[in-house]
């Protein structure tokens, strides 16, 4: 009973009382002190920088407060050297001041592949054999020769270039053709070239 009483007492009211404002008073103290100290409240919006060249983004003093970390390249001939392709964290995202940035990026040093030997084949598996080994089909100069439809010489640069030599991807390559019983010369850009396949 005494117990009881004393819990009902004013006196330990009193002392509950403080207890309690101490306690939430230094709570309040401890989270108020990790918001400052982690800055939680200070934060900044990563912009999209997909589209832009690398080299300009770093040299920007209005993205000084990012940090940039390339994790990957990609070959694409149709896009400009160093474009930014893609970037972790998205554009839009609530980081922290110095956040690493990173980015996708098209390949700046370009990427070789070996001349296929296109001699001899359709212009159906030349052009196969170019796009499969990351080269583009330019002219198609079509010469006398009883080889209809066939390659008879691969050119770049307007020389013949041998197979195994390796070559930028994306550069673009000429074919001669046999014209078959037809005996002129002419040429035709790659547009026509479903025109000019055997069906």
């Amino acid at each position: 009973m005494e117990f009881v009483r004393f819990l009902f007492s004013k006196r330990f009211l009193k002392h509950f009382l403080i207890s309690i404002g101490i306690t939430a008073f230094l709570l309040w103290v401890t989270f108020y002190s990790l918001s400052w100290y982690t800055k939680h409240s200070d934060y900044i919006v990563v912009p999209d920088f997909r589209g832009q060249i690398i080299s300009d983004v770093i040299q920007v003093d209005k993205f000084g407060d990012f940090k940039f970390a390339i994790n990957d390249s990609i070959f694409d001939p149709d896009k400009p050297k160093g474009a930014i392709l893609s970037q972790d964290p998205y554009p839009g995202s609530r980081v922290k001041h110095n956040r690493m940035v990173y980015l996708t990026i098209v390949s700046i040093i370009p990427e070789n592949t070996a001349m296929p030997d296109l001699k001899d084949l359709s212009l159906r598996q030349a052009q196969s054999l170019l796009e499969s080994s990351g080269l583009k089909l330019g002219k198609l100069i079509f010469i006398k020769s009883f080889d209809e439809d066939a390659v008879q010489n691969q050119l770049f640069g307007n020389k013949v270039i041998a197979p195994g030599t390796r070559l930028e991807k994306g550069s673009v390559i000429d074919l001669q053709v046999g014209m078959g019983a037809k005996a002129s010369e002419m040429k035709k850009d790659t547009t026509q070239l479903d025109s000019l396949l055997i069906k």
